[in-house]
C-alpha cells in the first residue's frame, strides 16, 4: 500500500494535482476524471445547434455574479440543456437522486438471485465488478455536481423509506438548502409549473419559486422558451420533425427584490407568482419573434 500511495503521489505531481495527506487515494484518483464544465457545455451547445435551429436572446440579463433565481416555462427535456448550454455562467439544477447514483440500479441487477453473477465463474468477478461500478457511479455524481446539478428526492414519501412527517422535514430542509445556495451566490434554476407541459401551453405556476426568492432576497430572472415541445422524443427524430426545428429562448430583465410585493410571506409569494407567470407568458410571445 505504501508503494502504491507513493506512486499515486508521484503521478499527481507530474499531473500538477494537489493531494492532501488525509485524503483517500481512491477519491483523489476519481477526481482526475472530473471534466471541466466548459467541455460538456461546448459539446452540448454544438450538438443542439447541429440538430436544431436554436436562438437565444437576452443573455446579458443574467448577472455575471451573485445569487439569483432563473425561471422558465417547461415544455420538454430540451429546456434544461438549451438554458444551461447558452448561459455564460453556471446554473445549478436540481436532479432526481437516481441520476447521481446509476451504480445502484446496475448493482441491483448484478446481485439479483437469477443474475449470471450469482453463479461461478462470474460470481468470482463480482467483487471487482462492484468496485468498478461504484467508482463509475462516484465519477458520474462528481461530474454532475461539478457541472451544476444537485441531487434531490422528488417524491420523498413515495420514492424513499420516509414517512410523511420525515418527508415534510426533508422538503423543509431542501427549501432551506436552495435558499442558502442563492445566498452563497449561486444561480439556481426552477421551473414553477412543476412539470412539463405536453402541449407547450403555459400551465399555472406554483408559489415555491417566488417563496424561495423572497426568503433569499435575490433577483428573479424570468425567461420563456418556445418550439421545443416533444422535440426530444424518438418520434420527432423518426419523422424528421426535430431536425432544424426552430427553438427560441428569450431571457427577460431581472425582477429585483425591491420590486417584490410586501406583506406576509404567503400573500407576497402568491402575488409575486402571478407576476412571474404573466412575465413568462410575455417572454414566450417575444421568443416567437426571434429571427
Amino acid at each position: 500500500m505504501k508503494i502504491q500511495l507513493d506512486f499515486i503521489k508521484f503521478y499527481f505531481e507530474i499531473c500538477d494535482v494537489s493531494m492532501d495527506s488525509n485524503q483517500n487515494p481512491a477519491d483523489i484518483l476519481e477526481s482526475l476524471f472530473v471534466i471541466p464544465r466548459e467541455v460538456p457545455k461546448t459539446i452540448l451547445r454544438n450538438l443542439l445547434e447541429l440538430i436544431y435551429d436554436v436562438k437565444v436572446a437576452g443573455s446579458e440579463n443574467i448577472p455575471e455574479s451573485g445569487g439569483a433565481l432563473i425561471i422558465s416555462n417547461h415544455t420538454d427535456y430540451l429546456d434544461i440543456p438549451v438554458q444551461g448550454a447558452f448561459a455564460d455562467r453556471k446554473i445549478v439544477y436540481l436532479g432526481k437522486y437516481e441520476l447521481f447514483h446509476p451504480q445502484e440500479e446496475i448493482m441491483a441487477i448484478i446481485n439479483h438471485k437469477n443474475s449470471p453473477f450469482s453463479y461461478p465463474p462470474l460470481s468470482l468477478t463480482k467483487p471487482v465488478i462492484e468496485v468498478l461500478v461504484n467508482s463509475l457511479g462516484s465519477v458520474v455524481k462528481k461530474n454532475l455536481i461539478n457541472w451544476g446539478s444537485m441531487p434531490i428526492i422528488r417524491n420523498a414519501a413515495k420514492d424513499s423509506e420516509m414517512d410523511k412527517r420525515a418527508a415534510m422535514d426533508y422538503y423543509e430542509k431542501l427549501e432551506t438548502y436552495m435558499v442558502d445556495l442563492m445566498k452563497e451566490g449561486e444561480l439556481l434554476s426552477i421551473y414553477p409549473e412543476g412539470s412539463r407541459s405536453e402541449t407547450g401551453e403555459l400551465q399555472s405556476f406554483r408559489a415555491m419559486a417566488a417563496k424561495l426568492a423572497i426568503r433569499a432576497g435575490v433577483p428573479i430572472i424570468p425567461s420563456g422558451i418556445v418550439g421545443a415541445t416533444n422535440m426530444s422524443k424518438p418520434k420527432a427524430f423518426l419523422t424528421g420533425d426535430a431536425f432544424k426545428t426552430k427553438i427560441r429562448y428569450q431571457i427577460g430583465k431581472p425582477i429585483l427584490p425591491s420590486e417584490f410585493p410586501t406583506g406576509p410571506e404567503k400573500k407576497a409569494a402568491k402575488e409575486l407568482t402571478e407576476i412571474l407567470e404573466n412575465r413568462v407568458r410575455e417572454l414566450m410571445k417575444q421568443a416567437e419573434s426571434i429571427l
